[in-house]
């Protein structure tokens, strides 16, 4: 019997590659974070963009802490995040900003409705962790210090939804119970097994990669929450004689306040298991944007990009502002946020490169507005 004492691991090692790539991390405060989202063409959304500075923050001091100062992670140290909000109002983008552009460490964004539960058609949730391996360039390592985004979450609501919203009948989604019951697993252990590739073979034997310092953030548009919400806080609708006329259909591009977000059984509701929703530190609501914010958004994001496409072919790219209200105005009316400026200027943008892409003879090209409708003229 040996009386050599027993060597203690800790779960994170100091490892020379990985303590090289987080010294190389830039150390931003939340200030920093915010002020970089602007001058990476970022707009809107206050209240949402300073919690989630701090999400970054804390990612990366947590970072510092585990792999420079050699403090192990303490329990309840991960960051689970989820953001909810109408589509076209930012969620996905501010994630891959924060943490691959500003940051830039391992992150990977990955779509909720190709997952299955574990044995049926579809991908395990694990291979987010083998996705995570891969943008890490097969450092395990160096994974284990990433951000996982998990977009359209409010897709894996299962049968029991009751939500309503306009255009669908449910949020269903028979495969979502397996799903939730796998990530209530990977949102709160200290570490999971993947395939590394990507359970394509039996023959590689699974990774271990430690969690504890992984950024996991869900991202999901969550239409009839809001309302699902208010039933709840309200009271009870009366039958028969005396009965309230019902409320009118709820607008898709609503904020969910942050009361309505702390109501675990609007979630239950809605088709979550109240344990996977407690797994989420932080409730971040976004809220639909505005006629300013989609003003600046088409002007600093879309357009720059298409008149730069344009100065290319020796084309300067004129769009009246009657052209530009109207593009606005059609985001808006359609409820689709950021995503609705480029639905709707890119058809007329094809129009004027198909007949003009080529064409020397021709030095300007300007959309105008006639009537309700766009027209294209050249100088």
């Amino acid at each position: 019997m040996s009386l050599r004492p027993e060597r203690r691991v800790l779960p994170f090692e100091p490892n020379a590659s990985v303590r090289d790539h987080v010294a190389a991390l830039e150390v931003l405060s939340p200030r920093d974070i915010d002020r970089r989202l602007s001058e990476l063409g970022y707009r809107g959304q206050q209240e949402a963009r300073r919690a989630a500075s701090v999400l970054a923050y804390r990612h990366l001091q947590r970072l510092r802490r585990i792999h420079l100062e050699g403090i192990p992670p303490e329990p309840g140290m991960r960051e689970n995040c989820l953001f909810l909000g109408p589509t076209g109002s930012g969620k996905t983008f501010l994630v891959e900003l924060l943490f691959r552009e500003i940051l830039g460490v391992p992150t990977v964004i990955v779509d909720a409705t190709q997952f299955s539960e574990t044995g049926y058609v579809g991908d395990d949730v694990t291979t987010m962790l083998s996705r995570l391996y891969e943008a890490a360039g097969g450092d395990v390592e160096w994974a284990a210090c990433g951000a996982i985004c998990m977009d359209e979450f409010d897709k894996l609501a299962t049968s029991r939804s009751d939500a309503r919203f306009a255009g669908q009948q449910t949020t269903k989604d028979v495969s979502g119970f397996g799903v939730q019951r796998s990530l209530l697993n990977l949102l709160s252990a200290p570490r999971a097994d993947f395939p590394p590739d990507f359970g394509f073979t039996s023959r590689t034997p699974p990774v271990p990669l430690e969690l504890s310092a992984l950024t996991f953030i869900a991202c999901g548009a969550f239409s009839g929450l809001k309302g699902t919400a208010e039933e709840l806080g309200g009271q009870k609708e009366r039958l028969g004689f005396g009965r309230e006329a019902r409320k009118r259909e709820a607008a898709i591009a609503e904020k969910v306040t942050e009361d309505q977000v702390e109501q675990t059984a609007a979630f239950a509701r809605y088709g979550f298991i109240p344990e996977l929703i407690g797994r989420f530190s932080r409730i971040v609501s976004f809220a639909p944007l505005d006629e300013t914010t989609l003003g600046s958004i088409l002007e600093d994001s879309v357009l720059r990009g298409y008149q730069r496409e344009f100065s290319h072919e020796g084309l300067e790219l004129v769009v009246e502002p009657a052209v530009r209200e109207w593009v606005v105005a059609r985001a808006l009316k359609r409820e689709t946020g950021a995503r609705g400026l480029r639905a709707a200027l890119v058809p007329q943008l094809e129009r004027a490169a198909y007949e003009h892409f080529g064409e020397p003879e021709v030095s300007t090209v300007r959309l105008v507005l006639a009537g309700d409708q766009v027209a294209v003229v050249t100088d």
